[in-house]
């Protein structure tokens, strides 16, 4: 069976960084262990994340994709869904769909 593509991968936070006023990243790591392994993309590739109950927004993939255990995104506080985002914690969790785009050779 071919998986939805527009239901999101859940996705718990791992790591925060408050980078600089507004500006956070989180490091993010699949729940599901098959996704996990069979995730990779490139870089210059996005996402769509997902605060649950407040919306989904377009970051690009902020981390290396060297790294094959966990996602970075990095995002400024700009509207509702980054204030949903803003608010979450370590241990929460989040919704991913991607990757999408073009990558850089």
């Amino acid at each position: 069976m071919t998986a939805n593509i527009y239901t999101p991968h859940l996705m718990k936070i791992t790591d925060r960084i408050d980078e600089g006023p507004g500006i956070h990243t989180f490091k993010l790591t699949f729940q599901d262990r098959e996704t996990a392994s069979s995730f990779s993309f490139k870089a210059g590739q996005f996402g769509e994340y997902s605060a649950f109950g407040a919306g989904e927004c377009t970051f690009c993939i902020a981390s290396s994709p060297t790294r094959n255990d966990y996602i970075e995104c990095s995002f400024q506080v700009m509207g509702r869904v980054t204030k949903a985002l803003r608010d979450m914690v370590i241990g929460d969790t989040i919704g991913f769909r991607g990757p999408y785009g073009n990558y850089f050779p």
